[in-house]
């Protein structure tokens, strides 16, 4: 079994990448063997990072149907998230929601102003102004940037603002248990925090 990841080419084609997927996707299929078409069995949301190496269903070994799973930019609370989190509470009976962060997040640089100046510099004055308009705040907020090396905490403040947009919208006895985690990139160990 080969454990090494793919590395494609920057000049890869369109119909290259989608070929690579279809081939990739036969893989599946004679994997998936005639997985469950139940939605989330285990009763559970959790909002993880979009970062490649934080492939969550593989975190916690589910099985196709088992897990809602919602990934973002730094596990961010959105609208959309908020929305997906909705549905999953009245239409799924979701029990819990968990907000996952992980080490060496990208998205953990506001104490480090190379990194600031590199991604507005990126980003340019033309964006940055649009982002501000339809943010209507800085971008570097509505982008939802956090310390670095404050992984823990961000998560923490994630849960929180879940948990104050449940209690203000949603009777008790309808809420999910929301329960924060962090994921250690080296190690692979989900920690409960």
């Amino acid at each position: 079994m080969n454990n090494l990841i793919d590395i494609l080419d920057e000049e890869i084609s369109k119909d290259q990448f989608k070929e690579y997927l279809v081939n990739r996707n036969k893989e599946w299929i004679k994997k998936k063997n005639g997985s469950s078409s139940i939605n989330g069995s285990l009763r559970a949301v959790i909002l993880g990072c979009i970062d490649s190496r934080v492939p969550i269903e593989k975190i916690f070994q589910s099985k196709p149907g088992e897990l809602l799973v919602l990934k973002n930019a730094g596990n961010i609370i959105t609208l959309d998230v908020l929305r997906s989190i909705l549905v999953a509470i009245y239409e799924l009976n979701a029990k819990f929601i968990v907000i996952m962060g992980h080490t060496d997040c990208g998205m953990a640089i506001l104490d480090n102003e190379k990194k600031i100046i590199h991604i507005k510099e990126k980003l340019g004055n033309n964006l940055l102004e649009t982002l501000e308009k339809i943010g209507n705040k800085d971008p570097l907020d509505w982008f939802g940037f956090f310390n670095q090396g404050k992984w823990n905490e961000n998560a923490k403040e994630q849960a929180q603002t879940l948990k104050n947009f449940l209690d203000e919208n949603i009777p008790k006895e309808n809420q999910p248990e929301i329960i924060t985690a962090l994921y250690d990139i080296e190690s692979g160990k989900v920690v409960f925090l």
